[in-house]
């Protein structure tokens, strides 16, 4: 203990003076001590215990670095694919007009009709009101056998034309390579997708062929009419005017666009220019293309689509982007027969349908949002052809449609009109609330049915998902007279209606067609009216058109 307690005492001596002293202390010390110190201490049996430890822990720390994530060792993960079968096709697939109008069986190469346009008081057809009162003796004289058989009264008239209508071939193709039909298996039997998307395209290429489809190229539009005026409350001055600005149109159906119309021009220093269409038989819509300077540049396309009659140009003048086409991309195609708007506007050529065999109404410069304005000149127009818009020259047909197709915003803005949204005052409307709907009531509107002001029957009202703004048609399908013979005022006749065929395998392809050999019929297109130049926004009067 004795011992003990001087070892003691020169330890805490010896710990405090090196406190104190440290600098001096550890130079004195060799050089070998700390790694023999170090080398004591690692010795000692708790330490040798406390590196195991730490060795453990580090390889434990090795192996669990060494866990699969998700992005690790694949950086796709080691999971399973949560795929759901078979693929979804949420794509619209909408055909109204060939859904509705009927398909009827032909045969040879054109569906040829006799029709009577008129008859002595029909007032159609060019036929005028026959005076039919008569002396006991027409004929003058008596009744001696001499004077026979001038005795009988006049004859009457009748104005009749042949209608010659030929049949088109159409087709389309869908192709599927071996392998993508070997490596769908189990997922989804794509030789039998292949051939719902071949019937779908075929049935939506048939709906926009009866709109829209013509045997010869449309006309160029007529040379619009440009002005200037100051800009108002919401529109924009237009910019990047030189001296004047020259605006020219084309002509758009589905399938193409006409060439250019002749060239207007205005001087425009300031506010925007107001363009005036002239229309084109068969048009559905128009682009609008402008330049700036002195003289005429390059033309660029300032605004696409449109269907009004008037557009009010404003904002940025273009430098650069699509310029007028140089011809006709496709207005018109040989192979395909004429639609209903080629057909309403009588945009034909002798062999198919005869002159003024055309639609009993035609405006397509209505110029103002649709409304019951612009339909009761269309009905009115429909039974007596009293319309100046009218170009037929037949005579009233006294014509009743059943169906009014219009493009869902112009049928949205007639919804207002009838409301008195559009109008700036009320119009006639019922309201009916039963007591147990009270609680209920659902807000909105929406024209199932418009009265006919002249025949006070009802005709209904529908959207057409592909008709384009600024179009709105008047459909005839049956007519009022028992004894016409026509079964239907439209329909589709067919030598051979849908047809498909799985060719031979030649190569790793399998092949897949859908034919048709057919044509649209209108046996009596005056009964249906044509409605174009139908504005987005603006009245008949009123600026800042769309």
């Amino acid at each position: 203990m004795d011992r003990g307690l001087r070892v003691a005492k020169s330890l805490r001596k010896n710990a405090e003076t090196s406190k104190l002293q440290a600098p001096e202390i550890w130079k004195s010390m060799p050089q070998s001590f700390m790694s023999e110190f170090l080398r004591a201490y690692s010795a000692q049996p708790q330490n040798q215990a406390y590196n195991q430890l730490a060795q453990a822990i580090q390889q434990l720390g090795a192996d669990l670095g060494k866990t699969v994530a998700l992005g690790a060792p694949l950086a796709t993960g080691l999971v399973p694919y949560d795929l759901t079968s078979p693929s979804r096709l949420i794509y619209p697939v909408y055909s109204p007009l060939r859904n509705k109008l009927p398909r009827t069986q032909g045969q040879g190469t054109s569906r040829r009709i006799k029709v009577f346009t008129g008859v002595s008081g029909s007032h159609t057809g060019g036929q005028a009101v026959s005076r039919w009162a008569i002396p006991e003796f027409p004929g003058g004289g008596g009744l001696g056998v001499a004077n026979w058989p001038n005795q009988l009264p006049g004859t009457g008239t009748q104005t009749a034309v042949d209608v010659n209508i030929p049949y088109r071939f159409f087709g389309i193709t869908e192709a599927l390579s071996w392998l993508a039909q070997f490596a769908g298996q189990g997922f989804e039997d794509i030789a039998a997708l292949v051939n719902l998307i071949l019937l779908q395209e075929s049935m939506l290429a048939e709906e926009h062929t009866i709109l829209e489809g013509s045997h010869q190229n449309l006309a160029a539009p007529g040379t619009p009419s440009v002005t200037q005026r100051a800009a108002l409350t919401g529109e924009v001055a237009l910019t990047g005017i030189t001296t004047n600005i020259y605006v020219r149109t084309t002509a758009v159906t589905f399938f193409g666009e006409t060439t250019v119309s002749g060239a207007a021009s205005v001087a425009v220093p300031s506010g925007v220019a107001d363009v005036i269409i002239t229309p084109v038989p068969g048009a559905a819509s128009y682009n609008i293309y402008v330049t700036t300077g002195t003289a005429a540049g390059t033309y660029y396309l300032m605004a696409s689509n449109v269907g009004a009659k008037r557009y009010t140009l404003q904002g940025a003048i273009p430098t650069s982007g699509t310029q007028p086409p140089s011809a006709d991309t496709g207005t018109g195609s040989a192979n395909e027969y004429d639609g209903i708007l080629d057909t309403l506007d009588g945009y034909l050529s002798a062999g198919t349908y005869p002159a003024g065999f055309t639609g009993g109404y035609i405006n397509q410069s209505v110029g103002s949002t649709l409304t019951n304005d612009a339909l009761f000149d269309a009905f009115t127009g429909l039974w007596d052809n009293s319309s100046t818009a009218n170009t037929s020259t037949a005579g009233g047909f006294r014509a009743d449609p059943a169906e009014l197709i219009g493009e869902g915003l112009d049928l949205s803005n007639f919804a207002g009109n009838i409301l008195g949204q559009a109008s700036g005052g009320q119009q006639s409307y019922q309201l009916r609330i039963d007591q147990d709907e009270i609680g209920s009531i659902k807000a909105g509107a929406a024209i199932a049915q418009i009265q006919n002001p002249i025949t006070r029957s009802m005709v209904s009202v529908v959207t057409h998902p592909y008709l384009q703004q600024g179009n709105a048609l008047l459909m005839t399908y049956n007519l009022p007279q028992s004894f016409s013979n026509v079964t239907n005022a439209w329909e589709v006749c067919n030598v051979q209606d849908y047809i498909s065929i799985s060719w031979p395998v030649i190569d790793v392809t399998f092949r897949y067609s859908l034919f048709l050999y057919g044509t649209l019929i209108a046996a009596a297109p005056q009964f249906s009216g044509r409605l174009g130049g139908i504005q987005r926004t603006g009245s008949a009067t009123a600026g800042n058109w769309s």
